[in-house]
C-alpha cells in the first residue's frame, strides 16, 4: 500500500531529491498518526541511495537501512501503568558518535529522532552541537506532533515540513480493500492514516474508537446523574480522557461542519472550545479532574 495524504508534501520531497537540493536538517511537524516518521524513513533511505523515494509503505532499502539511525523515547511497563521516558542526552551523544563516520552504503547517514518534543533540554542542547556543525554527509529528521516543544535554536536550524490529516476519501480509498474494514473507519481515524491502520489490525482499537462515539452521544442525550457518573469513571484515568476528548472533538466539528443550523454550529463549537480548555487543564495543572469533568459534562 502507497503512502496515504499528505501528497503535497510527498511532491515537494520527491523534487528535492531529483533536484538534489537536500537540506542537512528537517523538521517534521503535525499531528499523530498521518504517518511523519514512515514518510521521514522513506526520504532517508530515497536520501542515502541517491533514488527517488518509494512509496510503499512495506519497501525496505536493507543497504540503505544501514546508514539511518532511529532514535525514539523509551517505554516502560511498572505495576501495569506505562510510562514514556524522555530522550536523554546520552541517546543524543551516541548518535553523534554514529553520525561521525562515513556512510557505510551511500551519500548519507541520517538520523531521525521520533517524538523529537520528548528530548529533553540537555539533548536539545546536544543536539544543537551536530546542527551547528554539519558534516556533508550526514542529514537529521526530527519528527514531532508538539513543535512548540522544541528548542526555537534548533528549530531555526531545521527547514520545518508541515503535515495535515488526510481526508475521508483519501483513508477509505486506501483501506478499502483490506481484510477486516469496516465503513465506519474512515470516520472515526479522524484523519490519521496511521489510527486507520491500528483499527484494521487490532478489534480492540476499534472497538474503543466506536465506545468513544457512543460515549458522547450518550453524554448529550444523558441526565444529570449519568453525566456525573460519566466524569467519575473518565476521573480515573485522565490520559486516555485526553485521548477520548481528542476524539470527541473531531466528531463534535464533524457534527458542526455538516449542520446547516448557524446557531447549533456554534453551540457545538462553543463545546468544542470548552472541551479543549478542560484538556488544557488536565494536562498543565493539579486541579480536580472529577470536579473539573462534572463541570464540563454538564455543559455539555
Amino acid at each position: 500500500m502507497d503512502f496515504v495524504g499528505n501528497k503535497k508534501t510527498v511532491a515537494f520531497l520527491q523534487k528535492s531529491l531529483e533536484l538534489g537540493k537536500l537540506n542537512h536538517a528537517y523538521l517534521f511537524a503535525g499531528p499523530q498518526g498521518v504517518g511523519k516518521t514512515t514518510l521521514g524513513k522513506m526520504f532517508a533511505q530515497a536520501a542515502i541511495a541517491g533514488k527517488a523515494m518509494n512509496l510503499d509503505v512495506a519497501f525496505e532499502n536493507k543497504g540503505a537501512l544501514l546508514d539511518l539511525i532511529l532514535i525514539e523515547p523509551e517505554t516502560v511497563e511498572k505495576k501495569d501503568v506505562i510510562k514514556v521516558r524522555d530522550i536523554p542526552i546520552e541517546a543524543i551523544r551516541e548518535a553523534q558518535q554514529k553520525l561521525s563516520l562515513f556512510p557505510y552504503h551511500g551519500k548519507y547517514k541520517v538520523l531521525i529522532v521520533k517524538d523529537a518534543h520528548r528530548m529533553n533540554n540537555s539533548a536539545q542542547n546536544a543536539l544543537l552541537k551536530l546542527l551547528e556543525e554539519p558534516n556533508q554527509t550526514s542529514m537529521l529528521i526530527l519528527v514531532t506532533s508538539e513543535p512548540s516543544k522544541i528548542l526555537p535554536t534548533v528549530q531555526s536550524r531545521c527547514e520545518k515540513i508541515n503535515f495535515s490529516l488526510a481526508t475521508q476519501i483519501e483513508i477509505a480509498q486506501a483501506f478499502s480493500a483490506e481484510s477486516g474494514f469496516a465503513n465506519d473507519i474512515p470516520m472515526l481515524a479522524m484523519g490519521r492514516p496511521g489510527l486507520a491502520k491500528n483499527m484494521l489490525e487490532s478489534a480492540e482499537e476499534l472497538k474503543l474508537r466506536r465506545q468513544q462515539r457512543q460515549q458522547l452521544e450518550k453524554l448529550r442525550g444523558g441526565s444529570l446523574n449519568e453525566k456525573m457518573l460519566l466524569a467519575e469513571e473518565f476521573s480515573k484515568d485522565v490520559a486516555r480522557t485526553l485521548n477520548t476528548f481528542n476524539a470527541w472533538i473531531w466528531l463534535l466539528r464533524l457534527d458542526g461542519l455538516s449542520n446547516q443550523d448557524q446557531q447549533v454550529r456554534n453551540q457545538t463549537f462553543q463545546v468544542i472550545e470548552k472541551i479543549q480548555q478542560s484538556m488544557t487543564l488536565l494536562k498543565s495543572t493539579n486541579a480536580n479532574a472529577r470536579l473539573l469533568l462534572e463541570v464540563l459534562f454538564m455543559d455539555i
